[in-house]
């Protein structure tokens, strides 16, 4: 397998993480400025923030609803078409949001967000991609890849969306910018993947395509030994998660008035470190011990370290907080993935794949309708909300490891 092969997946996530970085950064001070150009001068702020919820909720809204298909569709006619047909189209969609700012339409905004979350897909094929052309061994260290690509979009993502969104660093710069310049790199990363990658998906030679079959496939995940109690494990990681990443924003904008320049320099020193625990893991951390042992050891304390972070009163508590914050956040994420890939085998990579970046987005479609409607409330409810959701699945993975699969 050549490495430009590799490296063209590692490039569709990162674009893939990136598209989320900038977005987030510039969201919720695009609404909640009182500039009337989004929302009426006046609207309150607890109708900012559910707009602001509804906005980000959309994206997730039909990723939830089109990954586990797409996944299962990979698994047949090949992960190589899949990813060309959605980065193309991602491509299409990035631009019409710039249009849609442009022309100050949230409805037409809003549009846009729900087309660009079907062809987020290519996330999970690409990360099936990965794991088809490793060994049991080897997964956890090439999965760590896509943490730091991960890690890499978020270190340049926010900064990158407060940089091209804000005139006083570039006179033509506007909130539209950011999604032009995903656009573009979407555009590269189509022509790369269609060049460099190599099909990794072995077929039968006269297999024939069933999509009843597909679907009955996807609910046998279900029967094979520990998955549902781990993929609902996983599930509640995303949703304890995604009510810190998605609205700590929100929060740095209503606590301490941060533009999104600000943020996106402190989300990228957040991303620092989640790129160097993703680069320890790649680097050999990962084949040393089992995916799960850091899974178990990470996910209460991270629970424990986003609590802290709802309550502290000034802005260095965050960026002393923060590293272990992001060094919790890669370990969890990266190694319950591989774990979740070892148990479902060679056969259901695609599925079980498919199947956790839905559960990923119904997570992120759900924590931010709730945070939007309870930001206005206090805007410590949301990270409240996540540091205690991810520190009673931490528990309860805790106990359930070690209840089940230690006899």
């Amino acid at each position: 397998m050549k490495k430009s092969s590799l490296y063209s997946l590692v490039f569709t996530i990162f674009n893939d993480a990136l598209g989320w970085g900038v977005v987030l950064t510039i969201f919720a001070p695009l609404l909640m400025n009182n500039s009337g150009e989004f929302l009426p001068q006046g609207t309150s702020l607890q109708m900012q923030t559910i707009y602001l919820g509804l906005l980000i909720a959309c994206y997730p809204v039909t990723q939830f609803i089109f990954m586990p298909l797409i996944g299962a569709l990979s698994d047949h006619v090949g992960r190589k078409k899949i990813l060309e047909w959605t980065i193309l189209c991602a491509v299409f969609t990035f631009g019409l949001s710039a249009i849609a700012i442009w022309r100050g339409s949230l409805l037409f905004l809003f549009l846009s967000r729900l087309l660009a979350g079907i062809f987020s897909a290519n996330a999970a094929t690409a990360q099936a991609a990965i794991a088809d052309m490793s060994s049991e061994r080897e997964k956890g260290k090439n999965l760590s890849l896509t943490g730091i690509a991960g890690g890499l979009s978020w270190v340049i993502g926010p900064p990158l969306g407060g940089l091209l969104s804000t005139q006083a660093y570039i006179p033509w710069a506007d909130f539209a910018t950011p999604f032009w310049f995903v656009s573009a790199l979407l555009l590269i990363n189509y022509f790369w993947v269609k060049k460099s990658f190599e099909e990794t998906l072995v077929k039968t030679k006269h297999a024939s395509h069933d999509w009843k079959q597909e679907i009955k496939d996807l609910a046998k995940l279900s029967k094979i030994r520990y998955m549902t109690a781990w993929l609902t494990i996983l599930f509640f990681f995303y949703l304890g998660w995604n009510f810190y990443i998605l609205f700590y924003p929100t929060l740095l904008v209503q606590r301490f008035a941060l533009n999104q320049s600000s943020i996106g320099l402190l989300s990228g020193y957040l991303s620092i470190f989640w790129l160097i625990t993703s680069t320890a893991l790649n680097r050999g951390l990962a084949e040393k011990f089992k995916p799960e042992a850091f899974v178990l050891l990470w996910l209460p304390i991270l629970g424990l370290l986003v609590l802290i972070l709802a309550f502290v009163p000034s802005i260095p508590w965050w960026y002393v907080i923060l590293p272990f914050v992001a060094a919790g956040g890669a370990s969890v994420w990266i190694n319950l993935v591989a774990f979740l890939s070892n148990l479902a085998g060679k056969e259901n990579q695609g599925k079980v794949f498919g199947i956790g970046q839905s559960l990923m987005a119904l997570a992120a479609c759900i924590s931010p309708i709730i945070s939007g409607m309870l930001a206005s409330i206090d805007e410590k409810i949301p990270l409240s909300i996540g540091g205690g959701i991810l520190l009673a699945v931490g528990g309860f993975a805790l106990l359930y490891y070690f209840r089940r699969h230690a006899r």
